[in-house]
């Protein structure tokens, strides 16, 4: 039920007692398609400045707060809305509410602060023009929508970000963030009437501005129509690239339009999931493509059906013509009631998963709210879905799957190319379909089951929501490989649930499809696994199909060679992300034995040699079932499961692992720095050091430790972000693994910033290597990462993740439940003794991806970095390597 304030602002709150946590959300009626056409950018800029304080709350305060209260904030802004959103302990209610009031009312636009956050959101311009996927995404729909502002992208242009003063910004947030422009969602675990009280306290008639300029929520949009695309569009976009990027687009109805439930099931049909359309056919089959999904798009106004794939460049015509014969075949002939069903049961389910997390069913509730007006509108959506006949389904796609109504956006080194016989190719293949058709005991408690063989079990029942969530792990990853078989367990991964003895990929993928499940498999540095989620009334099917993918892989021949080509056409598409391979060359240069140093996918030439042999006797020999722990999470009766899964398991022979000696790590006895250039705008930098094990009494300060670092309200983002503007993307992480792992802080920056990166890192190491942290911050940095543990618990695919990696690590499966209060007793004292033991700049690591042209302080600050003598070797070293 939605709440009508005296002042205007609507209010939903809802009661959900399955966790101890809040969820709250201010949904501001304005989005980018609201900015003025010569300040494009502007409802975006502004969701940055209501991060940067209020008349009672300075800059970096908010997320101090939230944070300190064992939460998490954060916004996002649309072309329709602006949305505020945190999620905290549910006993920190007060707090959260008065934050999220102060912040959407209360804003200060200091001219200063805005200068550096105008720095920051051009940064963030650059970050996206580097990518291929991100231009290809913008220009399809610049192209698409000519005249809707639906056509200027979300962020902004640099020059009218640029332009943007403090009035503008001040003006634009008293004429729009009024409370009767504004929807607050609320939900979790709180009793509904006593938190109305608070609600109306807090948001009373103070709240409201008198003057203000915005019309009622809901009335007449001023937007400027659409007019109706008539003939086909192709934008190309000349860009290099590892992959051609293409992003297409068909016009579709608004969000409450009769229309679009169907649209949404066309898109289900089309690219969701292994046995869609799109994916098994144009990927799977013909092999065209790398990657490839659709989605409907569909707002406030008319929409979007969007298709997007990555392909090789010499496939990219090939693959536009295979998703046209796709697309409109969908126009001409009706689909199986079997494919329709599949479809109607995806879009069912996602209703389930999104009430697994108060967060989650805020975000529905508040889009019901903000787009549709009504929240009973859902139940509506709910029965055209349900309604939904072959009939029906072929009459409206036929209205907007049409060649004049496409845009098709193309980003790879030579787009160009593709224009005019792209154009062709879309109307060939309409013309071709249509030539054709002329012609509760257990609830909350983990219970562990061990077979005679060794076979692990582990479950919770969860009863909350009609989900389960499996996770079957062994040890493995990439500490098990060697150079010679690098991307060995990858590609196990990507192949276990891709076919066995006695099902074909197809029938795995349908089968759990069916259920509105997913499966697969899972390899990082020190594990390898399989996963799957379905409904809880399909649990005893899905952990038959898991058992058969677990106890007789087939890696059959064909699957073989479509999982390397996908494999190798990812470690093409790593160059693209700087970030990644960035990170890459700081592995290879702190380690220097250990399989850490290397790519969980592998190299080219190691993919390229894995054999179907190689594959199945290395999972035989480390992937044994009396090796395995398996996590069972959910609506579920824990005997029913125990039986099923010694029907399953027990028959199999016991058998240990063959681990094979994994190389240690010496000791680093001195720095080391790595450089490699691109043809990108942006520098990428990552300074690092040597860090501790999964198993280390360190390991949680040192969580603690990065927290102070990392995050919103965490000293890098406060003192490199918002004070100095050096980048909009700052941060700082670890990996700990059964060997030591590493410690890291990461920049994107603009090239001439990259000696003030470092030294900005080093000034914050070294204030924690000297002084204690302060009491409240500390207070503050542990209350977070409890508050954030506690929420991540709610999805029970997180949680059978937790249980069953601790358990197979040798932590034991109840490590999750102790990790609070090993949190919270962490000291001042702990901080500084970890910072000056591992912070150690005689073992620091720096690696820099940097543009290939530099401007002189650049290459200045670049070559005072490298070791006397090698610069030049480095450069050619480098350079040859990416030639290749």
């Amino acid at each position: 039920m939605i709440t009508t304030l005296e002042n205007g602002l609507r209010v939903v709150v809802v009661e959900n007692h399955a966790a101890p946590v809040v969820a709250l959300q201010m949904w501001v009626n304005t989005g980018s398609a609201d900015d003025p056409a010569a300040h494009a950018g502007l409802a975006h800029v502004l969701e940055h400045m209501v991060f940067k304080g209020t008349q009672r709350r300075g800059v970096g305060q908010i997320a101090r707060e939230v944070e300190g209260a064992g939460g998490d904030i954060n916004a996002w802004t649309s072309f329709d809305q602006t949305v505020y959103h945190l999620v905290l302990a549910s006993r920190f209610f007060d707090r959260g509410l008065d934050v999220i009031a102060d912040m959407t009312r209360n804003t200060v636009v200091d001219a200063t602060e805005l200068a550096r956050e105008l720095d920051v959101v051009l940064e963030e311009i650059k970050e996206g023009d580097d990518s291929p996927a991100k231009v290809s995404s913008r220009e399809m729909f610049t192209n698409a929508f000519k005249k809707h502002p639906y056509g200027r992208p979300v962020i902004g242009f640099a020059r009218n970000v640029k332009a943007l003063d403090q009035k503008t910004v001040k003006r634009f947030f008293a004429e729009r963030y009024s409370p009767t422009n504004m929807t607050l969602v609320i939900v979790g675990d709180l009793d509904r009437h006593k938190a109305m009280r608070r609600i109306e306290r807090t948001f009373g008639s103070r709240f409201a501005t008198a003057g203000a300029k915005v019309a009622p929520r809901l009335k007449a949009s001023p937007r400027p129509a659409e007019p109706t695309q008539r003939n086909v569009r192709v934008v190309a976009t000349d860009q290099a690239s590892q992959e051609t990027h293409i992003s297409i687009a068909f016009h579709v109805p608004e969000f409450v339009h009769a229309d679009t439930p169907l649209v949404d099931l066309a898109a289900m049909i089309l690219g969701h999931g292994n046995t869609s359309r799109l994916v098994r056919s144009v990927r799977h089959e013909k092999q065209l493509v790398t990657d490839i999904y659709a989605y409907a798009y569909t707002p406030r106004d008319p929409g979007l059906l969007i298709i997007g794939a990555m392909t090789s460049h010499d496939k990219a015509q090939a693959a536009i013509r295979a998703i046209a014969d796709e697309v409109f075949a969908l126009t001409r002939y009706t689909v199986s009631s079997a494919e329709l069903s599949r479809a109607q049961t995806l879009i069912e389910s996602d209703t389930v998963y999104q009430k697994e997390t108060v967060q989650g069913l805020a975000r529905k509730i508040g889009f019901y709210a903000a787009v549709a007006g009504d929240l009973s509108f859902e139940d509506e959506y709910q029965r055209r879905v349900a309604g939904a006949t072959p009939r029906a389904m072929r009459e409206v796609v036929a209205r907007y799957f049409k060649p004049g109504n496409m845009t098709i956006s193309i980003v790879s080194p030579k787009a160009s190319a593709l224009v005019a016989r792209a154009k062709e190719d879309v109307i060939a293949a309409a013309a071709r379909l249509e030539k054709r058709k002329a012609s509760k005991s257990a609830e909350g408690k983990l219970v562990k089951v061990t077979l005679p063989n060794g076979a692990r079990l582990v479950m919770l029942r969860d009863t909350t929501v009609p989900l389960v969530a499996m996770r079957a792990v062994w040890r493995g990853g990439l500490r098990f490989e060697s150079a010679g078989n690098n991307g060995i367990n990858n590609l196990i991964a990507a192949l276990a649930t891709r076919g066995t003895a006695t099902q074909s990929a197809e029938q795995i993928h349908g089968a759990v499809e069916s259920m509105a499940g997913a499966i697969g498999g899972f390899s990082g540095r020190n594990s390898f696994g399989l996963r799957a989620e379905m409904l809880s009334r399909h649990w005893e099917r899905g952990m038959e199909v898991l058992a058969d993918c677990a106890r007789d892989p087939a890696f059959a021949p064909k699957e073989l060679e479509r999982a390397r080509r996908e494999t190798l056409e990812d470690l093409r598409a790593q160059q693209d992300n700087l970030s990644s391979v960035a990170m890459q060359r700081f592995s290879e240069a702190l380690y220097t034995r250990h399989p850490y140093r290397m790519n969980v996918l592998g190299t080219p030439k190691t993919v390229r040699a894995l054999s179907r042999k190689q594959l199945m006797s290395y999972y035989r020999r480390h992937f044994p079932v009396g090796e395995m722990v398996l996590a069972v999470i959910g609506d579920i009766d824990p005997d029913k499961v125990s039986k099923k899964f010694e029907q399953l398991f027990g028959a199999v022979r016991g058998k240990k692992a063959s681990a094979p000696r994994v190389p240690q790590e010496p000791a680093r006895k001195k720095p080391a720095q790595v450089f490699e250039s691109s043809n990108k705008a942006q520098a990428h930098v990552v300074v690092g050091y040597p860090g501790t094990t999964l198993t280390a009494k360190d390991r949680v300060p040192l969580e603690v430790l990065l927290a102070i670092l990392a995050g919103q309200s965490g000293r890098l983002f406060t003192e490199l972000r918002e004070k100095r503007g050096l980048a909009y993307r700052v941060t700082a992480f670890s990996l700990e693994g059964l060997e030591p792992g590493y410690i890291a802080a990461y920049m994107a920056t603009s090239p001439d910033n990259i000696q003030a990166a470092i030294d900005g890192f080093e000034r914050e190491f070294e204030r924690l290597r000297k002084s204690k942290v302060g009491a409240a911050e500390l207070k503050r940095i542990k209350r977070y990462l409890a508050g954030s543990h506690e929420i991540s618990l709610q999805r029970r695919s997180t949680l059978a993740a937790y249980v069953a990696l601790d358990e197979v690590y040798g932590l034991g499966y109840r490590t999750y439940l102790e990790y609070a209060d090993k949190v919270m007793k962490v000291t001042a004292e702990d901080i500084r003794r970890v910072a000056r033991k591992y912070l150690d700049n005689g073992k620091r690591v720096i690696s820099i991806v940097h543009p290939d042209k530099l401007s002189p302080g650049a290459e200045k600050a670049l070559g005072a970095l490298r070791p006397v003598g090698t610069a030049k070797k480095r450069a050619k070293k480098t350079a040859r390597g990416r030639k290749k």
